[in-house]
This record gives C-alpha cells, structure tokens and sequence, in this order.
C-alpha cells in the first residue's frame, strides 16, 4: 500500500488507546507514537476493559494480538461495541496471512507485523484515522497469489484486474505496474478505476482489505 502523508496542518490530532499486556512493548509504543505531536496515547490497558474504552472513545485503539487472553473476533466486538467510531488496529509479530484474515475479517482496519518500522506505524494510525485500511502488502499478496480460479460473473475481476490487484496488495505505484505489466501508467489507471468500482472501494488502500474480507483470496 502507498501510503502518502498529508500536510501538516491538514491532519486532526488522533487518540489511540493502546491494548498491550507487555509494559516493555507499551513504553516502546508509546515512545514511537511521541515522535509526531499529533498523536496522543491516551491510556493503555492489557485487556479490553469495555467502560474505559466507552468512556475514552479514542480515534484509533491498537490491539497487540500476542498475549491477547481472548480470540482476536472477540476482542475487536467488544471494543466496537463500547465505542463504534473508533478504528481498530491490530499488532502481531504473526506474520501469518490466516491470522491476517481472521483479523481484517472481524472489521479491523489494520492489521501491522511488528518489524514495520516506527515511521510507517505513525503513518498507519493517520491514515485508518481518516477512514482507509492497510493490509501488510507481504501478507496480502501473498493470499491474492494464492487464490484459485473463480467463475465469471457480472462483477467478477477479469485476469488482468486480478494481476493489478495483487500489485496493488504489493505495494506497487500504478507507474510500477505498467512497468511491470507492460502497460501504459493511464492504461493501469483506467484498470483500477474499474476494480474500484467492482469492488466498491473508493481508494486502492483498501483493495486488499475488501479481497480479503469478502472472500476474493483463497
């Protein structure tokens, strides 16, 4: 995924609350979420305590799923049930695309292997903060190369969106991939319209979440 940073100025300060049992990996995460002002942990428990995450209703609340004491599904409804609006970002050091699945699945809008570097994790939380998903592109291309042949229906991706789309899942620019594909940068422009559109997605960034939750990869 490209993930391009805004403006300074344009962005809105963001609230995470962090679900982390290890005290040696809160101290680490919150000195990474430090380094940009706009961003302020506002509290970090080791489990999902459901009246502070109501009461907090953070914009953004990373769950690391290692040493989580319930299932990752269960964990992601709680936190949407005490507060809907905000976004849920989940940490592993699982760099397992099942478990990349499971997550995104549940609803999360990120899932994030933790030897991402502490730039891209600033740049994470900004951008489910505005609404878009991010899918580790190792993991996801890695399930969209797997996925079998499928029937074709009104909306179904044809052989080249699919390649696109797994470039895409890759962390390719639509100027890599025409390089890559052999196709002109406005062709490959014109093709993720059209995936856009089937997939009903409004930005690529979310490309590779929609194929993973609703069954695109195999």
């Amino acid at each position: 995924m490209n993930l391009q940073r805004p403006l300074a100025g344009a962005r809105a300060s963001v609230s995470i609350h962090l679900i982390e049992p290890h005290k040696l990996v809160v101290e680490a995460l919150r000195h990474v979420y430090a380094q940009d002002p706009l961003l302020c942990v506002v509290a970090d428990a080791p489990a999902v305590d459901r009246t502070e995450i109501a009461k907090l209703r953070p914009d953004v609340i990373v769950i690391d799923l290692d040493g989580l004491p319930q299932p990752i599904e269960e964990a992601i409804d709680a936190c949407e049930s005490a507060s809907p609006q905000s976004r849920i970002c989940v940490l592993s050091a699982q760099a397992r695309p099942r478990i990349m699945q499971r997550a995104l699945s549940a609803k999360a809008a990120a899932y994030v292997v933790k030897d991402t570097s502490p730039q891209m994790m600033i740049e994470i939380v900004h951008s489910i903060a505005r609404g878009d998903y991010y899918a580790d592109p190792r993991l996801a291309g890695a399930m969209l190369r797997r996925r079998s042949g499928r029937s074709n229906e009104p909306n179904e991706l044809s052989g080249r969106e699919f390649e696109i789309v797994r470039l895409i899942a890759d962390g390719l620019s639509n100027r890599e991939i025409g390089t890559r594909l052999s196709l002109s940068e406005k062709t490959v422009k014109n093709h993720v319209s059209h995936i856009l559109a089937k997939l009903k997605v409004n930005a690529r960034s979310g490309v590779a979440v929609y194929a993973v939750r609703n069954g695109i990869v195999s």
